[in-house]
């Protein structure tokens, strides 16, 4: 029906309608404002203006009482307010959270470096197992290593890692 040329035409035709037909339906409407007597809001201020710009009145335009308007103020203040005091709250859980894990990792570092420690064999607590073993008496320990009574008895009161590693895995398997 028609060439590809022609409907290209029709089209710029169609575009440039549109675009004047807006331009000139803004124009109506402004010069229809302006007879009206409804003042535009202006970037600028006219001092010599006589009448008062319109300004958005909330509910009192739907006639609620001033008790109601109150109250929807107050609502909205203490709104603000539970906002405020929730988010610094939020924020103090978020920093205690992030010291928390920081502190949790650290622990578990320091709780791996711990058990790598071992006893050196010439300290008096290995001595002092290694007697215990033999079968020795906490006070004949306390005289061959000249260390107190209770010294010794402190020292032999904790328990020793592989024991305690052993009494685990006895009752892991015996559960």
């Amino acid at each position: 029906m028609f060439s590809q040329e022609q409907i290209q035409q029709l089209m710029t035709l169609a575009g440039i309608g549109i675009i004047c037909w807006i331009l000139l339906r803004g124009k109506m409407r402004r010069q229809k404002a302006a007879r009206s007597g409804v003042a535009l809001s202006s970037l600028v201020h006219n001092g010599n203006a006589v009448g008062q710009p319109h300004t958005f009145t909330g509910t009192r335009s739907l006639g609620a009482p001033p008790e109601i308007l109150q109250w929807q103020v107050e609502l909205h203040d203490l709104g603000r307010e539970l906002k405020g005091e929730l988010d610094s709250k939020m924020l103090a859980v978020r920093s205690l959270s992030q010291t928390y894990d920081q502190a949790a990792r650290r622990l578990s570092q320091l709780i791996e470096l711990a058990e790598q420690v071992q006893i050196a064999p010439d300290s008096p607590l290995a001595q002092a197992r290694h007697l215990t073993a033999q079968g020795w008496d906490h006070e004949k320990i306390a005289v061959h290593l000249g260390i107190a009574l209770a010294d010794i008895e402190l020292l032999l009161s904790t328990p020793a890692r592989d024991s305690v590693a052993r009494r685990d895995s006895h009752s892991t398997t015996t559960a």
